[in-house]
């Protein structure tokens, strides 16, 4: 059995290396397929006679690598995904076409690769067992790295966005939603599957040509084709190496084989691999529309920047009904996300209001007209002045959802308590109160809400109150950042999430804004310091 395995996987060799060849990685300025690409440039590929094979075999591996080959991969190798990448790696370079030192591609910077590499480890998994899966050469694995550095919030200055660098055309062709909500190109697990979907695509085009494919992935099929359909007129060789492409892609097919190279053979480079278990990182679960992501966060146990390298597609933690709403947690805690979701009640999910500005309209006309307060607008739009454009979009905040950013603390001035009001039918904010003994001013100010707002039944208000809750000025106070939730502030902290909820008079459904100010401390609270 192993002598037939050895030769097997031999013959399995010699095929790969005679289909498959590396490029460089630079941003992709692609076209989609099928527009308007005549059948010459097909016809131009398979009927070249002069054609140079597409790959020159790898040298064999060293001493180590021979006795895993012959014997099968040893618990080391299989369970680190970086070597079992780099034992699985065939291309090498033409010695024809001699190449620079590998690193000198990388500006001799073995930290990048290493970096790089590290950075792959939420990513490799799932690439991996893609590739794998659709049986397309190992060295695909190595695109991001030359692309983006498997960096997913990485953008080029010709707006290619992702790991995998996709143009907004490319995504859009190959399926990709974008919008201010969510950036499909960034999304892990879309963005994978389109690209393996455009490298097949080019596979096929080319006819399996891995030179040509990589190329035409970096500069557009019909750049590559009409540098083809040009050579061939002229009666010049048709070969990658021969063809007359823009500068970064001449460049991008060495730098590839230069990566290959280096992941192959790490130690010889100077280069140090992240250790990646191959096992998965991740597991999908499907949130629905209109939910702040926040909640997923505090339910998923993870911290707030493990949950944004999941899921950097989502532009504002939050899920719309135009977008996917399939969001990524930690292996092994899908089933609590999704006992969560199951117990979440409707009036949970709050659909975000967009307001587009009109000629005239200022900040005080369109926080009125929702009634929601200035500051409220500002903290959820970002803006730093009162300027706005015609036709900028703005979201608006639900009344209630926030307090003003900078503004008094939860409980006002005097007293260090929230209670909560569900607002009935004939409830209005000068009725509330009177009824409560304090101000309409105050009242407002305490919810985000302009003091002209109209209530809506079944709205949450905060209503001030004292009893059990010391002074406010005796309370430390935290400002809400980007990034924070419930979670992540009681850890910080080391409080529970129903104290931060009890102290602060916070409903179960009211999704954190940055600038709001929570109480963080009451000497007096008898609770449980542990009980999330």
């Amino acid at each position: 059995m192993s002598g037939a395995r050895t030769i097997t996987r031999s013959l399995l060799a010699g095929v790969i290396a005679l289909t498959v060849t590396a490029c460089s990685w630079p941003t992709r300025q692609s076209e989609p397929a099928g527009d308007g690409v005549a059948t010459t440039g097909a016809s131009a590929v398979s009927d070249r006679s002069d054609h140079e094979p597409a790959i020159t075999p790898r040298a064999a591996q060293p001493a180590a690598r021979k006795t895993v080959e012959a014997d099968g991969p040893d618990a080391a190798v299989d369970n680190d995904l970086w070597q079992r990448i780099g034992f699985e790696l065939r291309m090498a370079p033409d010695p024809r076409h001699p190449l620079r030192k590998p690193l000198a591609y990388f500006h001799n910077s073995a930290r990048f690769v290493s970096e790089a590499s590290e950075r792959a480890r939420p990513y490799l998994y799932h690439v991996y067992q893609e590739v794998r899966r659709r049986e397309l050469p190992y060295e695909v694995l190595l695109i991001p790295i030359v692309e983006s550095a498997y960096n997913p919030r990485a953008t080029s200055p010709g707006g290619a966005a992702g790991i995998w660098q996709f143009i907004p055309a490319t995504a859009r062709h190959y399926g990709l939603h974008v919008s201010r909500w969510y950036d499909g190109r960034r999304d892990i697990v879309a963005s994978t599957t389109a690209a393996l979907d455009y490298i097949e695509a080019l596979r096929d085009r080319f006819m399996g040509d891995w030179q040509l494919v990589f190329a035409a992935y970096n500069c557009g099929e019909r750049t590559v084709e009409r540098a083809i359909e040009r050579n061939q007129r002229l009666g010049r060789r048709t070969d990658f190496w021969s063809l007359d492409l823009p500068r970064t892609t001449r460049d991008y097919v060495p730098k590839l084989m230069a990566l290959v190279e280096i992941i192959a053979n790490p130690a010889a480079h100077g280069v140090t691999l992240a250790e990646i278990p191959a096992a998965p990182h991740f597991e999908m679960v499907d949130v629905g529309a209109a939910l702040d992501l926040n909640r997923v966060l505090d339910w998923s146990g993870m911290s707030a920047a493990e949950f944004d390298r999941l899921n950097p597609a989502f532009r504002k933690r939050y899920t719309v009904a135009t977008a996917p709403t399939t969001v990524l947690v930690s292996h092994g805690h899908a089933g609590a996300v999704e006992s969560a979701l199951a117990a979440l009640p409707t009036h949970a999910r709050r659909p975000l209001r967009e307001h587009v500005v009109s000629a005239g309209e200022t900040l005080s006309h369109i926080a009125a007209r929702h009634g929601v307060s200035i500051a409220a607008l500002k903290t959820a739009n970002g803006l730093r002045s009162s300027a706005l454009a015609i036709g900028q979009t703005l979201q608006v905040p639900l009344p209630g959802a926030a307090p003003a950013a900078g503004g008094a603390d939860l409980a006002g001035t005097s007293a260090g308590a929230t209670r909560e009001h569900v607002v009935r039918s004939g409830d209005s904010l000068w009725k509330l109160a009177r009824a409560n003994g304090t101000s309409v001013a105050k009242l407002a100010r305490i919810n985000g809400l302009s003091s002209r707002a109209t209530l809506q039944p079944g709205q949450r208000l905060r209503l001030p109150g004292s009893a059990g809750f010391a002074r406010a000025g005796a309370a430390p106070h935290y400002e809400v950042r980007h990034g924070d939730s419930l979670w992540t502030i009681s850890r910080r902290f080391r409080i529970s999430v129903a104290q931060l909820k009890r102290w602060n008079g916070l409903a179960d459904d009211l999704a954190l804004q940055p600038g709001q100010r929570l109480v963080v401390a009451r000497p007096d609270d008898a609770g449980p310091q542990h009980d999330i």
